[in-house]
């Protein structure tokens, strides 16, 4: 059987993508065309059949063949030999993992609009692009001849893996380690071309020097420049999402150099360097694994890592970003009840939509732990091998062993590897910060490479005392006066419009942290209104009353809307956990420390 695709986008503006699909060589009986119901990299079943409509099949004859819908995503027909089955899919989701046409592009996911025949995957499929005068098309798909607009992929995981972005966008290429990439941007904000592609160069350049090399012919960077947010990886491109004034200051463009970081790398870790279940795919059902903490969280702490690596931040705002996830990990008691195994293994319940509210209290991210297992793994490593051995060894054995050969390895490898690297037994290690749920133990491990960590609590509204001069040095040498807490979470913005609540009054609440001084009185989904009577504007308004005027042990009268009724609730204010996290370089490293700090960073100790 062989399968070719033709996509006209020229009803993009309407929203609608017309494929038609002809299939040859049918044996004769009943056949199945089933859509996905997930999107790999994404975590989550998603109905994409909903938007799929007028299918339809035509035999060789010219004839119409009857079509039977057998599943929530699959159809049946019976017949032998040529058929062309046309149908239409409704895109307007403007997400990574999602489908969007209108007037100035064409974009999809071929998870979203593409069937797989008979379960049938490793036939090669040729794909035929029909579009508006004008536009071009960026994809990961390799061009057949020399035409724009025709592609073949060597199998239906492929085809589905390579999005494809047809339409107005701005093209911009470079080369790297001897191979093309592509920077396709839709959307305008306040970006710097010149300077996107000259940074991307680096991360590029920075990430292969770990592996030796690129593995592929070419690479695609797609880029919505609009409302959207995120990223999701593919074998040979990615799809990134930022906002239109992402690029400035540099405050906000170091995330987008972190996404382009993170997914790009992802291109090795994930995409290549995988457990066995996490392809080829089964694109029917949820596919579950106790290691995406290594797939995702590593990616995180390499993406971070990578741009310290590329001279693209300092040693400082690497610092700074790590401080800052350790900071949020130990605010969340999640961290308490969910290993990172638990966490991997949860991920198609734990963040569905809508999010719990208990999320904090129960869960933990397998990103933000991940990334931060990885960077202790990676100094563990270090300490037992005398810097000889890092985490960078692990994935390039588990790159040369399995990724570039296309093959998934057994979830228990990954440990044995590790293992192999480290010179002996990481089973304390695995069961405590991975399968269990202990503390995560920073100090003693930046220690090993000439950093210390402080926690404290910050007061912004603490006044020295008249009179007294200001030194640069004194916040660290005066203590702080503690401050009210509530321990509370605002709401979180990602709702669906149309799933969204009335617009809520004053503070919204998405979360009550347990323990915490709200445990039981406060509830998700409160609307607070007035401390003590006086009106409440916004979450930020309630942090900075309570902080300003409530000392830790005083009750407050919280007045709010529960379900729509007015309560009166009384508190009592807690202490504020540390809020000030650093991570600074010791005064007088050894030569040890020195070692391990140049070789982990690729970059010299400071000389002051």
């Amino acid at each position: 059987m062989t399968e070719t695709y033709t996509v006209d986008c020229r009803k993009s503006a309407q929203h609608v993508l017309q494929i038609s699909l002809e299939l040859r060589g049918l044996a004769g009986g009943t056949h199945e065309l089933a859509m996905p119901v997930w999107a790999p990299g994404a975590y989550r079943v998603v109905d994409y059949s909903k938007n799929v409509f007028d299918v339809q099949v035509i035999g060789q004859d010219a004839r119409s063949i009857p079509v039977e819908k057998s599943a929530k995503n699959v159809w049946r027909f019976e017949a032998q030999g040529t058929v062309t089955v046309t149908y239409q899919v409704y895109c307007f989701q403007l997400s990574v993992s999602g489908s969007h046409a209108d007037g100035t592009h064409a974009y999809w996911n071929g998870t979203n609009v593409f069937f797989v025949v008979d379960g049938e995957k490793t036939a090669p499929i040729d794909l035929h692009i029909r579009a508006p005068e004008g536009w071009r098309v960026s994809t990961g798909l390799d061009r057949v001849g020399d035409d724009p607009f025709h592609f073949r992929a060597p199998d239906f995981d492929i085809l589905a893996d390579c999005p494809v972005e047809v339409g107005t966008q701005r093209v911009y290429t470079f080369e790297a380690m001897g191979k093309p990439h592509e920077i396709a941007l839709w959307g305008q904000g306040n970006e710097d071309p010149e300077r996107l592609v000259a940074d991307t160069r680096r991360i590029v350049e920075a990430s292969g020097a770990i592996f030796g090399g690129l593995p592929y012919d070419h690479y695609t960077f797609i880029v919505h420049i609009a409302d959207a947010g995120g990223g999701l990886e593919h074998l040979n491109s990615t799809v990134c999402g930022v906002s239109r004034t992402a690029f400035a200051p540099f405050s906000q463009y170091r995330r987008v150099l972190h996404l382009f970081s993170h997914e790009f790398f992802h291109l090795w870790n994930v995409k290549r360097i995988h457990p066995d279940m996490l392809g080829p795919f089964d694109y029917n059902q949820e596919v579950y694994t106790h290691l995406l903490w290594a797939m995702e969280g590593y990616t995180d702490y390499y993406a971070y890592l990578i741009l310290c690596r590329a001279g693209l931040v300092t040693p400082d705002e690497y610092f700074e970003q790590q401080a800052s996830d350790i900071k949020s990990l130990e605010l969340q008691p999640g961290r308490q009840w969910t290993s990172l195994a638990l966490s991997s293994f949860n991920t198609w319940i734990a963040w569905s939509f809508p999010p719990s509210g208990d999320l904090p209290n129960r869960y933990i991210s397998y990103y933000l732990k991940g990334g931060l297992v990885g960077l202790l793994m990676d100094l563990e490593i270090r300490r037992r091998t005398g810097n000889a051995k890092s985490l960078d060894d692990v994935l390039r054995i588990l790159m040369d062993r399995y990724g570039s050969r296309g093959q998934g390895f057994p979830e228990s490898t990954y440990q044995a590897v590790v293992e192999e690297v480290a010179g002996g037994s990481m089973a304390e290690f695995f069961a405590r910060y991975v399968e269990g749920v202990d503390e995560l133990p920073f100090d003693e491990m930046l220690a090993d490479a000439g950093l210390k960590l402080t926690r404290r609590v910050k007061n912004p509204d603490r006044r020295k005392p008249a009179g007294a001069e200001e030194h640069p040095h004194d916040e660290d040498e005066t203590p702080e006066m503690p401050y009210g807490w509530l321990g509370v979470m605002p709401r979180w913005s990602f709702e669906s419009p149309r799933m969204a609540s009335p617009a809520p009054m004053g503070a919204p609440i998405q979360s009550v942290l347990d323990p915490g001084p709200s445990a039981g009185l406060l509830y998700p989904g409160d609307e607070v209104i007035a401390v003590d009577h006086i009106r409440v504007t916004s979450n930020q308004d309630l942090d900075d009353r309570i902080r300003a005027n409530y000392a830790p042990g005083t009750p407050v009268q919280i007045e709010l809307f529960r379900r729509g009724h007015l309560e009166e609730v009384t508190v009592t204010v807690g202490e504020a956990p540390p809020n000030e996290y650093k991570i600074a370089r010791v005064k007088s490293p050894d030569d040890r420390q020195k070692a391990v700090y140049e070789d982990w960073l690729k970059v010299p100790w400071p000389a002051d």
